[in-house]
Formats: C-alpha cells, structure tokens, sequence
C-alpha cells in the first residue's frame, strides 16, 4: 500500500467513516484497511452500535409486516399494557394485550390497552371455541 493510499484511509477514517465503510468503497478487505490505520499509527475507534431501529433497518417491511411484528412493534414502542381502555381494569393477576380495532395492523393508532376478557369479546374468540364440535342445544 502506498503512502497516498495510506492518507487516503487515514483521511476517510478521521473524517467519521468505518473501516469497512472504508474497505467498500475501495474494494478492499476489512482487514487490509485496519493494517493501514495501525501503521499509520493511529488508534482504531471502539465498535459502536448504530442505530437500527425502523426504516434504518435493512429488513423492515414497513406497512407489509406481518401480524406479529406489528403487534411487537406496538409494545415497544408504548410498553406493555397494565390497563384496560375498555372495563378500566387494573388488576395485577389479569393479562393485558394490545388489541387491533381492526385489520389495519401497521396503523399504530389502531391499537387499544385490553384485557384479555374485552380483547376476546372484541374478536369474538368464542366463535372458534367448538368449531370441530357440533353443540347441541336441544338437550
């Protein structure tokens, strides 16, 4: 490696780029970069995480995520719920989901704090309960 090349990366480095930012772009090996900084004698910067959260992220899908992922996304971004916006219950014991109102799953302004009581009822769950099954009534 030259010495132009060398001041080059050197340049590229002081100026906020990484070292395998720096390897891409030249077509070169993390590696053979990181040998060039240390016999220039500089120090390498420690490995800081970035930010990968929402569209930074190379696999978000945006509005073409799936249920789950939208219902995740939903409690990170406000927690997990301890009440219910519907019967205003706050037990401990009781369990508390983020309910879709309705199939607009990536809207995150069509989500509620449930319990899981309100949640069923506003899905009706109980549909599927005996859906194998035939109930008879006429007992």
């Amino acid at each position: 490696m030259t010495l132009t090349e060398t001041s080059r990366i050197t340049e590229l480095y002081l100026d906020g780029m990484t070292q395998r930012e720096i390897a891409s772009m030249l077509f070169t090996s993390h590696k053979t970069i990181w040998k060039a900084l240390k016999r220039a004698g500089i120090k390498c910067r420690t490995a800081a995480p970035r930010n990968q959260t929402a569209e930074k992220n190379h696999q978000w899908k945006g509005s073409l995520a799936k249920y789950s992922a939208c219902h995740s996304r939903q409690q990170r971004r406000y927690g997990k719920p301890q009440v219910c916006e519907i019967c205003g219950a706050t037990d401990d014991n009781r369990s508390y989901d983020w309910a879709s109102l309705s199939t607009r799953y990536a809207d995150p302004e069509n989500y509620r704090r449930m319990c899981r009581s309100c949640h069923w009822k506003l899905d009706e769950t109980y549909r599927n309960f005996h859906q194998d099954k035939q109930i008879r009534l006429d007992l």
